[in-house]
């Protein structure tokens, strides 16, 4: 491992263990349909069809009514999350990783892109740049603040610059890992080049993007420890 967990700087706690399941919710769908617009009906139908499997493996929960669009979706794992905190990020994330594996190719990457830089837009909107720059204390700084204000954050977050630049970054509380366990054993978690997918990481490199003018990867470099580390690096 790079790093010792001890080196992490800790940004502020989330007042909260679980996103606002309605803010969180309105959120994700508004992006998703980004992507609804890219791949067209197969992507809402499938998208629909494993974030319901999982609220049913999961919770054991069926849908009271027939579900076709995402705006459905959105009122019906909101309706659940009375009972269940944690359906409306955990069924997402497991329907956005494994439609979108069984979509892969370019156009799948386009995807995550896009869902990713939709949520990123919707905090950077929040955010006046006056110029581009790489104060990154400052904008991870930032980053947080507008994220707990969302109520779409994860509780726990931590950040540690590297001399060559890079940053590493700590998922103690993520709310994916849960979606992202079951994902990862059945084979979904995977990008097109095979490196572990981050959802999390993946609107941060986003948001990076933004907030600095330059383009951002990352690399999973553990999971599920139950922590998860991530490496963001300049492309």
């Amino acid at each position: 491992m790079e790093s010792k967990l001890s080196d992490f700087k800790m940004l502020e706690e989330a007042p909260y263990e679980m996103p606002e399941p309605r803010a969180y919710t309105e959120l994700i769908v508004g992006s998703l349909k980004r992507e609804e617009f890219l791949f067209g009906p197969v992507f809402t139908a499938r998208f629909i069809k494993y974030a319901l499997q999982f609220v049913a493996k999961k919770y054991g929960e069926e849908p009271s009514e027939d579900i076709r669009t995402l705006d459905q979706l959105k009122e019906y794992l909101i309706s659940v999350s009375d009972k269940y905190p944690s359906a409306c990020c955990h069924a997402i994330q497991y329907a956005q990783v494994k439609t979108e594996s069984k979509l892969e190719g370019s156009s799948g990457v386009a995807g995550t892109r896009l869902l990713s830089t939709g949520v990123a837009k919707s905090m950077t909107d929040r955010l006046v740049i006056k110029e581009r720059n790489v104060d990154l204390d400052a904008v991870f700084i930032k980053l947080r603040q507008i994220s707990i204000a969302m109520k779409i954050s994860p509780q726990k977050i931590g950040y540690k610059k590297n001399e060559d630049g890079s940053v590493l970054i700590l998922h103690p509380t993520c709310y994916f890992l849960e979606a992202c366990q079951e994902a990862f054993n059945e084979g979904w978690l995977k990008r097109p080049d095979g490196r572990i997918r981050c959802s999390m990481n993946g609107t941060i490199n986003q948001y990076l993007k933004l907030a600095t003018g330059y383009d951002w990867d990352y690399v999973v470099l553990e999971f599920d420890k139950p922590y998860c580390i991530t490496k963001c690096f300049m492309v």
